[in-house]
């Protein structure tokens, strides 16, 4: 009778232990799916010999808006075409933007990516720093640094565009884009309604 207390005993233990962790597995997927997509929070990074080279975490990107005014007095943006060598968003139309380099700062990296993706060098007296968007529901959860340069003593024919710096087939057609056609064409991570956001924003500021 005793030995036959124990195995139930046992039994009881072990469907106990069953339930614990169904109950807990089934709490484990149901905070998961809650949680922001990709969470790589404590990951580390190891080399192919087993060497620890840091942690895994968000990517800072650089954005420029640079707006300008044509030979007709017609504000307009900067943009390019993304290119099929891209790996999202091809065919569709974005600012100038790009990943943050070791050894330089955001404001140094957006000057080189509009200089990079489109051949137009600005000069530091127009750009000006104008926030920074850390949600981790936006595109890849990076974080992103962005920049205006309002340019209002120069048009467009004054600038040069060049494809040279490009990765291979990372942009398309560039061109200045008037304000008022902005909706005529597509755009990548939301830069429509940013352009518009912070061209009203800075012009009305600016007085130009």
């Amino acid at each position: 009778m005793l030995e036959k207390f124990g195995y139930f005993k046992k039994y009881l233990y072990i469907c106990t232990k069953l339930l614990n962790v169904m109950f807990f597995e089934g709490l484990f997927k149901r905070f998961r799916k809650k949680a922001p997509v990709n969470r790589l929070l404590n990951q580390r990074c190891y080399d192919k010999y087993g060497r620890f080279l840091g942690w895994y975490s968000r990517s800072v990107s650089c954005v420029m808006f640079v707006f300008c005014k044509d030979s007709y007095g017609e504000w307009c943006v900067l943009g390019s075409e993304r290119g099929p060598g891209v790996p999202d968003y091809s065919t569709y139309w974005n600012v100038p933007c790009g990943y943050l380099d070791y050894n330089e700062t955001t404001k140094e990296c957006a000057v080189r990516e509009c200089f990079e993706e489109t051949g137009v060098y600005l000069e530091n007296k127009y750009i000006s720093f104008i926030g920074f968007n850390d949600s981790p529901r936006d595109n890849k959860q990076n974080i992103s640094f962005r920049y205006v340069a309002l340019i209002g003593d120069k048009k467009t024919d004054d600038f040069k565009f060049s494809k040279v710096l490009n990765e291979k087939d990372e942009v398309g057609e560039i061109k200045w884009i008037r304000i008022n056609d902005i909706y005529n064409h597509n755009w990548a991570f939301g830069h429509d309604k940013l352009i518009l956001e912070i061209f009203n924003y800075h012009l009305a500021a600016a007085k130009l």
